[in-house]
């Protein structure tokens, strides 16, 4: 009883770690036992898996391996190295450690309110505080978020694999076992860091926003350098072979690299040499990082095992009935803690001040989402500039993926409107009508994405690589907003929205649900993506094609006005 209590005041630190049980204690009889008990509602779930499963590989084999080989073909229509695909294959060196490095970073950051031993609640109420050896029961868990992760981060890499293949590397086999290498590195370091970050709760509790910032601007150096890469077309040599040996990421890197058989202008040999011994220390450091997170799986407090198990439970609830906002709101992770501006505005000395001057002092209580509104909005210059490179097909990809990213940077904005959308009870002292209102908070978002983006084209102008796309980006920002603004004010899903209507080809309720869902960036992009295709594709600018956009953002507004008020009178 005393192990059994220690573990249940579990404290985060090493206290209690098997409850003082030894071989004897009886937990392999009492496992066998509910084993029996419980052996429908585990065939019932392996079901359930074997059909998931196969949905997602009839799926993947129906329109993901046809779409691949289009891409191949696409890719390598016009000889095996174009000026792209040379940018791409060039600046690997850098950009797939990025990657692994990133995908490490966001494993573990997913640990804080999820982590790879996930219990559900029966097993944390019932038997973590019986005086019951822990390992049995939570190396399980374990192993198969260790399985999985590896599984779908070897499949991720080999699709990523195969499209360096598209963009004229020699040998698709080859290549694509490279790139699975490197996606299942990633995961399986990322799932081991993510049982650290679980075993060490309270830490991570105090200062896991701050550890975690810093770890995420460190990613961002080399992420900015490998996109200046991309742009450029190379990069010094000696950059290269230090990104591919900084680290793990690197190692697991090289056999891509080596694969797509690319060296960097100047590079001169092969480019990765030696990548053999990287490939043979990122196994090790794999297993050795898999041995950590299994000696730390089994000092996992009880109080972090149960907090992953309600907010699981509270998040597949949310995500049942399509509330993603309340979702979002039951992870620990991903609320939005209030904090003191690093930058104070003065207090507004007119009315009509007040609204710019509330929307921007909570923009700067979370920075967060002002540097993801700069880095979205970055991202859709580049690819303005870069879509009139591209052929037919993937310069209206590229366009839309502008309006996409646009779009992204627009609703990291609108936050303070869709902060209110959650308890219009914090609007009710304000003197302004629902729809009055959704203009108010317009106009900070509108003001910053307009900013940005003619800041990108300003900037694209001196270098050299100035678009008449680039205008048209700017005038589609308003636009942008409107439907950013629209989704804040949604609400919850209808619950006719949901029942849907029973046809041939089955219920609608999901095709409903999520047009509802995304029907404000959905009619912005089909009405803006026509200006921005055709300017990025003719390389001239007419007066329809800034007029019309505009036109879009003012219907989107009184859109977004007409929306807030439905949920207000709610």
């Amino acid at each position: 009883m005393t192990a059994g209590r220690e573990v249940e005041d579990g404290a985060g630190v090493g206290a209690g770690v098997d409850n003082g049980a030894g071989p004897g204690d009886g937990t392999a009889e009492a496992l066998a036992y509910l084993g029996v008990l419980r052996r429908d509602v585990r065939r019932e779930k392996r079901k359930s898996g074997a059909l998931t499963l196969y949905a997602v590989a009839l799926v993947g084999l129906a329109w993901g391996v046809p779409l691949l080989i289009s891409a191949a073909k696409a890719g390598r229509a016009d000889g095996p190295r174009g000026p792209l695909a040379a940018h791409v294959l060039t600046s690997l060196p850098l950009t797939v450690p990025t990657l692994v490095a990133l995908a490490v970073l966001l494993m573990a950051r997913g640990a804080v309110w999820r982590g790879p031993v996930l219990l559900d609640l029966p097993t944390v109420s019932w038997l973590l505080p019986a005086p019951l050896s822990r390992a049995p029961l939570l190396l399980p868990r374990l192993m198969t978020s260790a399985l999985v992760a590896g599984v779908v981060g070897a499949v991720t890499g080999g699709v990523l694999g195969f499209l360096v293949y598209a963009s004229g590397a020699a040998s698709w086999p080859t290549v694509t076992a490279a790139g699975a290498w490197a996606g299942a590195a990633a995961a399986l370091i990322g799932t081991a860091a993510g049982a650290v970050v679980e075993r060490r709760d309270r830490l991570m509790a105090r200062h896991g926003a701050r550890l975690f910032g810093a770890a995420g601007l460190v990613v961002a150096v080399p992420a900015v350098t490998a996109a200046v890469s991309v742009a450029r077309g190379g990069h010094p040599a000696w950059l290269g072979t230090a990104f591919l040996w900084s680290g793990p990421w690197g190692w697991a890197a090289q056999p891509l690299v080596a694969a797509a058989g690319s060296p960097a202008p100047g590079a001169g040999g092969a480019p990765a040499p030696g990548w053999a011994v990287g490939a043979a220390l990122s196994a090790v450091f794999v297993l050795a990082a898999l041995l950590v997170a299994r000696r730390e799986a089994v000092g996992i407090s009880q109080a972090a095992l149960r907090l992953r198990a309600t907010v699981a439970s509270q998040l597949g609830a949310s995500l049942f009935t399509l509330d993603l906002r309340q979702a979002k709101a039951g992870l620990p992770a991903l609320r939005e803690r209030g904090s003191r501006p690093a930058v104070r505005l003065p207090m507004p000395r007119h009315r009509h001040l007040v609204m710019p001057w509330r929307d921007l002092t909570g923009l700067l209580r979370t920075p967060g989402r002002l540097g993801w509104a700069v880095a979205w909005t970055a991202v859709a210059v580049g690819l303005t500039v870069l879509a009139p490179t591209l052929r037919e097909r993937a310069h209206a990809v590229a366009a839309v993926g502008a309006l996409v990213a646009g779009y992204l940077g627009a609703a990291q904005l609108t936050e303070p409107a869709r902060r209110e959308s959650d308890d219009v009870r914090r609007s009710a002292q304000l003197p302004y009508p629902p729809r009055t209102l959704a203009l108010w908070h317009a106009l900070v978002p509108g003001v910053l994405l307009v900013a940005g983006t003619a800041v990108g084209g300003v900037a694209a102008e001196l270098g050299g690589r100035g678009r008449p796309g680039l205008v048209v980006l700017v005038a589609c920002a308003p636009a942008l907003v409107a439907a950013a603004l629209v989704s804040s004010y949604r609400g919850a899903v209808p619950p006719h929205i949901l029942l849907g209507a029973e046809t041939p080809a089955g219920n609608t309720g999901a095709v409903q649900a999520a047009a509802w869902y995304l029907r404000g960036p959905l009619a912005a992009l089909v009405l803006t993506a026509p200006a921005l295709v055709s300017a990025t594709r003719s390389g001239a600018l007419h007066a329809g094609q800034l007029g019309w956009p505009l036109l879009v953002g003012a219907a989107g507004l009184w859109w977004a006005g007409r929306t807030a008020h439905g949920l207000y009178a709610r």
